[in-house]
């Protein structure tokens, strides 16, 4: 029995609301008595779900149990006698097995009896629940775009209309035309210096026939900023019509890219290839000859036109066409750079040897798409090569020992050299020698830095500059440093950090040479696609780095002499990268400056290997800022003496030379003697650096740009400490009317190139700083 009673017995004024409701095809419900029971129509019991038909004439609150908390308040306002309207409202019901999240739109009205009391509550609802979700996912999907829009890496726009008026333009377009106000304006007006460049024609015949445009490398003149000259761009873009719900064209999306430097590099490219010396071409994978610089037509007299495809050929010694192609097919096969030597017929029907080094471009798939070569005159060469093997018998014992090590840069600079010293040598081999140097000298570079470095520690030289820095730090720069090595090969190099905050006392540049030099050792001997680990850990007093590889591993001997100078695993020398085997007697002697120790560790061949550094944990009020000198001599020794014992002599150095690599071998010198060098390469740099270092010795070119030598000698003294330094002029100008000129403008010394370092050096040492 409801608590309603018999529809008989109910009053007129409750006949009449359901009699209204059972007749609508909204869904509709009705509260009534003190139990607030429900009465629905036809298309609410849709939204009752399986509360339906259980729910008939129940007390709203046992019904709707799981929203009663939320729409008690409402039901209360409509029973004090208040109509309202709610939209959207969120309401989790429970209409089946499970909870859902709906919305409904709906109105409460009091019900009234007979006499104007009101006795429930009638409602009118529409579930918008599908609506809501729609517009949130609309709403998302704009975001998105919106997102993608603003944040696109090209500039984008979206032009309206016969005048192509901005309807909305990202950030890199508006960065593009110098931050300058677009929205709303036709482009004409927004871009006045773009009129007569032929852009807006292309945009009206595209706006015509509804055909995208796409422009390469397209020159233009814009203001990068309101009123300022206008500055040469290139551009690659699109613009693609738009359609309007009619299908015809109202607007054009721009998109596109400013490709202004790489347009440049290009055209420079184009412009070295066609000036040096060599022969520089460009094959396609099939080996048929795609470009080639105009000195091929020097050498042979053939036109290039001619030469393309295999019409070079002819040019070959006969005898040498074999290996050539020999060369070139075991370079495909295993997709790697290539080199041959071979006779090439000059236009005097001579024959000339020359070298032809070519690396792949390679596809995604790791396939050769074409390659790049150049083909340079050896003739020369290759007769002072011979000449250089008869005087390898007289190398002192030193480059004996290490010929093995140093013989591949060692011998194409020596020749370079005698090429350069011969009175008859041409330009052009004179031009071979200097390349095969800057080839040569960036590897011997890096073999004589771990030699130096090793050598200030084998000579107590070696300085660390201790300072607190975060774990997560050191971790990152060698990271950084050995990813490039890694990638090359496919590895996956990955770093674990139990506690990256925490700090210890270090040289960070120097712990992450270590780190570094660990991990490129890993990369070196592991196959393509390994696994190189980072992992630092700390325990009670020491923290703890360890690299593992999954590389070829090492012998039981080869751990016991890993860390000696020159050693190499014997698995490992078809390996070799061109190191000198002093890597890891580095790192050793690096570790034992903080203090600290390494291991090696190892299955065995084949099973990887691993290696450990741990750096003892120092006292904060120890160490804090401490600039240190250890040794890797006698410990106890190097504990009894000053730790500072030598810094009294150090001195703030800055040299200043317009010659990059005079200054910059100097100031390796002088930081060898343990002095603190800064380098400037023009004048007013230098005074820039010097009011930042106030150093205790400048010593300084005359001619330089900027700020002469005496301009900057002037500039110094006139300072609030430039009473203090030493100054010295280091000059080409070696006259007395020079030296007279240079003491004149401040300077207490004349040095005239070439001086010898060591002079500098004890000048240096005899200053004392007031």
């Amino acid at each position: 029995m409801s608590p309603l009673g018999q529809p008989a017995d109910w009053p007129q004024s409750l006949r009449s609301v359901i009699n209204l409701m059972l007749g609508s095809a909204f869904p509709m419900f009705l509260t009534w008595g003190p139990a607030q029971s429900m009465l629905y129509n036809d298309a609410y019991s849709e939204i009752m779900g399986s509360k339906h038909p259980a729910g008939l004439g129940q007390p709203f609150a046992d019904v709707w149990h799981e929203l009663i908390d939320g729409l008690y308040p409402l039901l209360q306002r409509a029973l004090a006698g208040e109509s309202f309207f709610v939209k959207n409202m969120q309401l989790r019901m429970q209409r089946s097995s499970h909870e859902e999240d709906t919305w409904f739109t709906f109105s409460y009205s009091p019900a009234r009896t007979e006499s104007g009391a009101v006795a429930g509550v009638y409602c009118v609802c529409t579930e918008t629940t599908a609506m809501v979700l729609a517009e949130r996912h609309s709403e998302a999907e704009r975001q998105r775009l919106q997102t993608l829009f603003s944040q696109s890496p090209g500039f984008v726009a979206v032009l309206r209309g016969p005048e192509h008026v901005f309807e909305t333009a990202n950030q890199a377009f508006i960065q593009l035309m110098g931050f300058r106000d677009l929205i709303g304006k036709p482009s004409a007006q927004a871009l006045p210096e773009m009129v007569g460049q032929g852009f807006f024609k292309l945009l009206d015949d595209v706006l015509a026939d509804g055909q995208p445009f796409v422009g390469r490398s397209m020159r233009t003149m814009i203001s990068r900023k309101p009123d300022s000259p206008q500055v040469e761009v290139y551009l690659d873009f699109v613009f693609q019509p738009l359609l309007g719900a009619d299908g015809l064209v109202n607007g054009i999306f721009v998109q596109g890219h400013e490709v202004t430097e790489q347009h440049r590099a290009q055209q420079a490219l184009l412009a070295f290839s066609d000036s040096i010396p060599a022969i520089a071409w460009v094959a396609g994978a099939d080996g048929l000859l795609l470009r080639c610089n105009y000195q091929w037509s020097a050498h042979t007299g053939q036109q290039v036109e001619a030469a393309l495809g295999n019409g070079w050929l002819e040019f070959a010694h006969p005898e040498d066409r074999a290996s050539m192609r020999a060369a070139w097919e075991a370079g495909k096969l295993d997709a790697k750079a290539w080199q041959s030597e071979y006779r090439l017929r000059r236009h005097d029907g001579s024959y000339r040897w020359f070298l032809a080094r070519a690396v792949p471009q390679l596809d995604a798939n790791g396939c050769v798409l074409n390659w790049f070569g150049t083909s340079s005159d050896i003739e020369g060469s290759r007769q002072i090569a011979q000449a250089l093997r008869d005087a390898d018998k007289q190398k002192d014992e030193f480059l004996a020992t290490l010929a093995h090590e140093l013989r591949n840069p060692l011998a194409p600079i020596r020749s370079a050299v005698l090429l350069l010293a011969t009175q008859a040598s041409s330009v052009a081999s004179r031009k071979l020698a200097l390349e095969v140097v800057s080839r040569q000298v960036g590897h011997m570079a890096r073999l004589v830095d771990d030699l130096i470095d090793v050598s200030r520690i084998t000579r107590g030289r070696m300085t660390l500059k201790l300072e607190r820095v975060r774990l997560a730090a050191i971790v990152e720069t060698a990271m950084e440093t050995a990813r490039p090595l890694a990638l090359s090969k496919q590895h996956v190099l990955s770093a674990n950090i139990a506690e990256p905050e925490a700090e210890l006392m270090a040289d960070p540049v120097r712990l992450t040479q270590v780190l570094a030099n660990l991990l490129n050792n890993a990369t070196k001997y592991t196959d393509v696609g390994g696994q190189i680990v980072l992992d630092v850990q700390t325990d009670a007093d020491s923290f703890v780095f360890s690299v593992t590889d999954s590389g070829i591993g090492l012998s039981t001997d080869a751990i016991k002499t890993i860390f000696n100078m020159f050693s190499q695993e014997q698995s490992a020398l078809d390996r070799s990268e061109g190191g000198l085997g002093i890597g890891l007697a580095l790192a050793k002697g690096l570790v034992e400056l903080h203090g600290g120790a390494v291991s090696a560790a190892s299955v065995g061949p084949g099973h990887g290997s691993r290696f450990v550094v741990r750096i003892p944990k120092l006292a904060n009020d120890l160490v804090s800022n401490l600039e240190t000198n250890l040794t890797l001599g006698d410990k106890s020794a190097a504990a009894a003496a000053p730790l500072i014992s030598a810094v009294s002599a150090i001195k703030t150095i800055l040299l200043a030379d317009d010659n990059h690599d005079a200054v910059d071998v100097l100031a390796e010198l002088l930081r060898m003697d343990g002095h603190v060098v800064h380098t400037a390469n023009d004048g007013l740099s230098a005074a820039e650096l010097a009011a930042q270092v106030k150093p205790d010795v400048l010593v300084l070119d005359i001619g330089m740009p900027g700020l002469n030598g005496y301009e900057l000698a002037q500039h110094i003294r006139a300072q609030p400490w430039g009473l203090r330094p030493l100054l010295v002029a280091a000059t080409g100008w070696g006259q007395e009317g020079d030296r007279q000129k240079a003491l004149a403008a401040g300077f207490d010394l004349h040095l005239t190139k070439p001086f010898d370092p060591l002079e500098l050096a004890d000048l240096i040492a005899a200053h004392k700083p007031v």
